[in-house]
């Protein structure tokens, strides 16, 4: 009989599934919708992120051992999930039955911010921790997450606490946890009980192996059929069920679906066969060859790998492979990706670079295909590629022994560490004869090249009978593979340039690893790969306990919430009944098009489409950025009524009943147009200024006349600089929920801005502004994405909302984010300076231009002069500032906006001034810097003594001279921030006389800064209660109106000062009361209190002009230190010292975190992190996970320092200073590491001393073109 539903348990709650969900129901949606667990969260949908990792216990083939496993929770379908035991971050603990050790360690340690990424992070640790018996060491647990990721933290303090459970630990994470116990900030669970606590910490019955075993054995191998309607799904176990559903025609064979992350499916066939648990393509065999079953997981291949490379010396080639595949996605999309899954992707896609495919060619793999349960047929993978494969399936792959003659060498050449596809992978495989100089054979394979090249089969033959290590061979080698190698452009793919000279060095870097000492010592280092040791670090901070808990080094108040998924973010309100999920459809076509109409049929034959809405519906003011507001001078449409602005712009709102068909409906919306510009769009500044448009596009803003200048002028040095776009990369896209109430409308909006989001849905809808009420508890990452672009979203579901009387959900698709949101604003200089010998500068003439997208709104050029001048004496200097329009989304604030681009303007100038006046560059900046009541030079001179800077200088040359093809770098930079006070926020605090607990609510949003826990530190602090008294509620329009923005760095100081004056007041009142008891305890002096009929509730405010706070500069000196693989493009952040003056810091451990992780984010967007368009339309190239790499674990820094500092100088709120944006601009100093790395490569190639002018970003493509790499440089003697 053929069951037809599936069977699973989520955190040992029984589910069943059936029919009515289809196979593009992911186990991710069922978990938050379904089973209303919202804890695990999800980003981009293609298992890019972390967000959505969960654990699961199954009972797997071919033995039916039952294992514990991490997997994207977006990538599996729910019909996959047969007989698993799924489990959530709630599952492993939470308040009510205590929370996990990983949880609470992680909470402890700060490492978390907004929190959105916890989750994931939780689950893959807590997965590995159980897989390995809790048995890891530091290395494995850093290298177990080249799938998660996170914007805020840094991922330092993420990975203090994880290696902390290693049995390897470092003795100083040992001695925190005891500190941290010390301070018990945390209980066991999340009770506040006033007796005993009964609940003794979490008992996870999955930790103890105490689990109720009914899917611990599956006994039924029948196929399992469940009828969805348009689609069947299939659960097969055995490969003649297999052939036998193959056989009703239109179908898809799934396994881990993980090659969705790859290739995105857009609809599943008729049929779908599930094939994770067919037995016969599990297993293995080894006679002569090695049989692996091709529906073998990548992560039980690894381990298998590992195993007979150590017990069997024909087969000690796998290690290296084992090695290999480490790079090759991550551990949840290893734990179900099967080895056919990913040659399948290479059959589909050729130019897919698969490594699997790489690996097995380079040693000539067979691999096995069968088109019955008794018909089979053995091919070379390159036959396999050119095979139909309908109505056929993978059966096994055949790995061949190789004699102790054989050496192999296989790379992959990626945009980061971990986690990426490969810009170039290449694998070598040379046999010799008796003689080790004498190849028998040889195999050189590549992938990255061309969707139709694998071998370099010429140069293959040229090298049969050859010494491969002398230099007359590698010459012909390289000149062989010159010609051979035809690489085709293939955006956004690095250039086809860079990837064939890429893969001559990577021969070189094959011929030099397995070459004898017999060559140049200063070349052997070119063979290695740069691997990264354990990171480590230390934060060095004084804190003063009379006056805690405010300085006091606590973890944030929502840490365990957070790490629990209890937290709750705006798509986390609990399922509502009717709901509906709105998807904006946009303009993808040229800028300048006339929209005419919309043709939604197609949208509306999906089931489950409700409504389509066009800027003819809005009520109200077809705008979401209404010029009543501050920084915008003109209105930015909700809606493209007519003319398209850029590609991408929101045209149309579709509304369904599920998010995925909202989506869906969206892409089938056709839009008609009365106009297609054929002309190219205007999107950069370059195109602009070269264009005829270039009078009305461009707006020249401020200029700053020098008030001294110099005539000792030696040397006049011109240039230019041209800095680009950084998405923000918020692990929670804008987001906003809408619902009715009975006097308008509450929206739970992902925004910065209460105010602005207020107004612009009132003005949208013409509604009253008080009928619309905002609710913010927490954003899952702002960095100035969420300030004005929210409101978009928020006014979209909102207009759902008003139309329908039913609650709106809105989420952006990642694709959709990046190409309809703007980013960081672009920004050009050209500039002339005249200097004297000693590079102190005469004159300077800096002429800049900010890139504002399609409006003049938010121009940020004022604030940018201002940070351009940085801590040097600027009396000198003429500046002018200029906007510019392009054919972009409405760019916006990023973190450290202005000041990102200010600083790193005039260090490049510093560098110059430098190398043209032969100057160490640090004289040169202190020869410029401003006398004016300046610490940084006493700062300087104590980070050179506190991070050994002068002899690691000495160091760093000495390499360079001991090493051709490994360079390294070392920069020294200061920086003065200048942070300025603006707009209004203001707080309540109430008080309950029941038992004295305060709750604080304020206009300010928590977003990872740390806001809530500073006001609930300061308001401990004022009225001397525990910390542990004080709660803080969500953030909501109709408590505080008229609240300016949160970011600059200021909202956690601005709030405190409120909540300070509150608090002042609060004890103004309580003074006579207190006066009249003798030495009350809290409780009982607010017990008298409000006998007496004293007001318990505070309203207080901050006001730059009333409360007579004045500007003030943050002092931060940087230095930092990088390795350079010439050969390949890739770097490595060998340490970094940071030394940043935080005046007298609210809470430490949270201002640490600040300074790390716009550190570590600046670090991406100056090294790996680059945007591309099509240069013909617009279109975004780099929109997912998949070509756009921010930093991730492994691509911080190896060694970090950091040193807050309090200055004596007392100023800013409570003594404190902003922290969160200035170590942003420090990152800068990286590109001049990398620079001074490449220019000792170019030395000793011979070329001649040039300033080099280097593409930003500092790609792995832009570093390698810059060394100037020819064949003539690859040498062995």
């Amino acid at each position: 009989m053929i069951m037809d539903k599936i069977k699973l348990k989520i955190n040992d709650k029984h589910y069943t599934v059936d029919g009515k969900f289809g196979p593009d129901v992911s186990l991710n949606e069922f978990i938050r919708n379904v089973a209303e667990l919202r804890g695990t969260k999800a980003m981009c949908h293609e298992g890019g992120c972390g967000a959505c990792v969960v654990a699961v216990r199954a009972s797997l083939p071919p033995n039916n051992e039952m294992k514990t496993f991490a997997v994207n929770s977006c990538l599996v379908s729910i019909l996959s999930c047969h007989e698993w035991e799924v489990i959530t971050v709630e599952g492993i603990g939470n308040k009510s039955i205590g929370y996990h050790e990983i949880q609470t360690r992680l909470a402890n340690f700060n490492g978390t911010q907004c929190g959105f990424c916890t989750p994931g992070w939780v689950m893959n640790m807590y997965s590995i921790y159980q897989s390995k018996n809790k048995k890891l060491s530091q290395k494995q647990i850093e290298n177990s997450f080249a799938g998660n990721i996170c914007r805020c933290t840094g991922y330092r303090p993420i990975a203090d606490a994880f290696k902390s459970f290693a049995k390897d630990a470092d003795q100083k994470l040992l001695n925190k946890i005891c500190d941290l116990e010390d301070l018990t900030v945390f209980k066991a669970c999340g009770f506040s009980c006033k007796s005993s606590c009964k609940r003794t910490g979490c008992k996870n019955k999955h930790d103890e192996g105490n689990v109720e075993e009914d899917f611990a054995v599956i006994n039924d191998s029948k196929t399992i059929e469940i009828d969805c309607g348009t689609h069947k799904w299939f659960k097969t176990y055995k490969l003649d069920d297999v052939f036998k559903v193959m056989a009703h025609g239109d179908y898809k064979l799934i396994a881990g679906n993980t090659g969705q992350g790859v290739y995105h499916i857009k609809g599943y066939p008729t049929n779908v066969i599930d094939i994770f648990n067919v037995s016969e393509l599990k297993s293995y065999v080894v006679d002569v060859n090695l049989i692996i079953g091709a529906g073998t997981s990548l992560a039980d291949m690894m381990e298998l790998f590992l195993k007979l490379s150590s017990s069997n010396e024909e087969f000690r080639y796998l290690k290296h492979f084992h090695d290999h595949m480490d790079l090759v996605a991550h551990i949840p999309v290893r734990n179900i990706g099967t080895i056919a899954g990913n040659l399948m992707l290479k059959h589909d896609n050729r130019e897919f670079q698969s490594d699997i495919f790489l690996l097995f060619e380079t040693v000539q793999a067979m691999i096995t295909i069968a088109s019955s349960a008794t018909k089979e047929i053995t091919v070379t993978l390159p036959e396999f590629l050119e095979m139909e494969m309908n109505g056929k399936i993978v059966l096994n792959v055949i790995l061949p022994p190789l004699s102790n003659k054989c050496e192999i060498k296989t790379f992959k050449i990626m945009p980061r560490s971990q986690n990426a596809h490969a810009v170039v992978n290449a694998g070598f495989l040379f046999h010799f004869k008796h003689s080790k100089n004498e190849l028998q054979n040889v195999s050189i394979v590549y992938g990255g090249i061309s969707p139709d090249f694998i071998h370099a089969s010429k140069t293959e033959a040229l090298l049969i009978n050859q010494n491969p290590f002398t230099d007359e061979t590698l010459q012909m080698a390289l000149k062989s593979l010159n010609e051979e190698l035809k690489p085709k452009e293939m955006p956004p793919e690095p250039s086809a340039a860079y990837r064939k000279m890429l893969a001559l060095a990577l021969y070189y870097k094959a011929i030099l690893s397995l070459s004898s000492e017999s060559i140049n010592p200063k070349y052997k280092s070119g063979g290695e790969v740069i691997k990264r040791s354990v990171s480590h670090g230390t934060q060095s901070f004084e804190t003063d306990k009379e006056v805690w808990p405010l300085n006091q080094p606590v973890p944030k108040l929502e840490a365990l919430v957070q790490c629990s998924g209890e937290a709750v973010f705006a798509n986390d309100l609990p399922k509502q009944s009717s709901e509906v999920f709105g998807a904006f459809v946009t303009a993808d076509t040229t800028p300048g098009s006339i929209i005419k109409d919309f043709d939604t049929a197609e949208a509306f034959k999906i089931p489950g489409v409700i409504a389509f809405y066009t800027a003819k519906n809005i009520p109200g003011i077809n705008s979401f950025v209404p010029i009543s507001i501050p920084f915008a001078i003109e209105n930015e449409e909700l809606l493209c009524e007519k003319t398209v602005k850029y590609y991408g712009q929101p045209a149309a709102i579709i509304v369904a009943d599920r998010e995925k068909t909202a989506n869906k409906a969206a892409g089938l919306v056709k839009i008609k147009y009365d106009f297609v510009n054929k002309e190219k769009p205007l999107l950069t500044i370059d195109e602009v200024l070269n264009s005829p448009k270039r009078k009305t596009l461009v707006r020249q803003d401020t200029t700053v006349q020098p008030t001294d200048s110099g005539s000792d002028i030696s040397t006049v040095i011109e240039g230019s600089m041209k800095i680009h776009a950084q998405y923000h990369y918020t692990m929670e896209t804008q987001t906003s929920v809408a619902t009715p109430t009975e006097d308008g409308l509450e929206i739970y909006s992902s925004t910065q801005w209460l105010d602005l989001t207020n107004i612009a849905i009132a003005k949208c809808l013409d509604m009253p502004v008080n009928s619309i009420n905002i609710i913010v508890r927490r954003l899952g990452g702002g960095y100035g994405s969420k300030i004005t672009r929210a409101s978009q979203i928020a006014c979209a579901a909102a207009l759902v909302t008003r139309f329908l009387g039913r609650t709106c959900r809105f989420i952006l698709p990642l694709q959709t984010n990046m190409k309809a949101i703007g980013k960081r604003i672009p920004t050009n200089c050209e500039f002339e300076i005249g200097v004297n010998k000693a590079g102190r500068i005469q004159n300077l003439k800096n002429t800049f231009y900010q890139d504002g997208g399609c409006s003049f709104n938010e121009v940020l050029t004022p604030l940018t002069v201002k940070h351009f001048q940085n801590c040097y004496d600027s009396k000198r200097w003429f500046i002018q500032s200029n906007s510019v329009k392009t054919d972009n989304a409405s760019n916006t604030w990023c973190r450290s906006p202005c000041s990102t681009e200010g600083v790193a303007m005039i260090e490049q100038m510093m560098e110059m001034i430098a190398f043209y006046t032969k100057n160490i560059p640090l004289n040169v900046r202190l020869k410029n810097m401003s006398q004016d009541n300046n610490p940084l030079p006493e700062m300087i001179d104590q980070l050179i003594i506190d991070a050994n800077y002068d002899e690691r200088v000495k160091e760093v040359k000495k390499f360079n001279n001991q090493n051709r093809w490994r360079k390294r770098g070392i920069n020294l930079l200061p920086l003065s921030s200048n942070i300025t006070y603006f707009g209004l926020f203001n707080c309540i605090i109430s008080v309950y006389h029941g038992d004295g607990t305060v709750v604080i609510t304020h206009g300010g949003i928590e977003m990872g800064q740390g806001i809530n826990t500073k006001a609930a530190q300061v308001c401990a602090y004022a009225l001397g209660i525990k910390l542990e008294k004080i709660s803080v509620k969500p953030s909501s329009s109709s408590l505080h109106p008229t609240i300016l923005v949160t970011g600059g760095s200021i909202g956690s100081e601005c709030v405190s000062f409120a909540v300070m004056k509150a608090c002042n007041e609060l004890n103004k009142r309580l003074a006579p009361i207190k006066e009249k008891l003798s030495n009350p305890s809290w409780e009982e002096l607010i017990v008298e209190a409000n006998t007496a009929g004293i007001n318990l509730q505070v309203a207080s405010a901050f006001s730059p002009v009333t409360d007579g706070v004045k500007p003030y500069d943050v002092y931060a000196v940087g230095i930092i230190e990088v390795e350079v693989d010439i050969l390949t493009g890739n770097h490595e952040v060998l340490r970094v010292d940071i030394l940043e003056d935080t005046g007298r810091s609210l809470s430490p451990e949270i201002d640490i975190a600040q300074i790390e992780g716009g550190f570590i984010m600046g670090l991406g967007y100056w090294t790996s992190e680059k945007l591309m368009y099509d240069s013909a339309t617009g279109k975004p190239l780099t929109d997912r996970t998949w070509n756009y790499k921010p930093p991730g674990i492994k691509d911080s820094q190896q060694t970090e320092n950091f040193f807050p500092e309090e200055r004596k100088k007392r100023i800013g709120v409570l003594q404190s200073k902003a922290t969160g944006e200035p170590s942003f601009c420090l990152a800068i100093g990286v590109t001049h590491a990398i620079r001074e790395a490449i220019r000792s490569s170019r030395l000793d190639a011979g070329y001649e001393d040039k300033w080099l002018d280097i593409d930003l970003p500092f790609t792995v493509e832009n570093i390698f073109m810059a060394a100037g790499n020819v064949i003539e440089h690859f040498k062995l003697t």
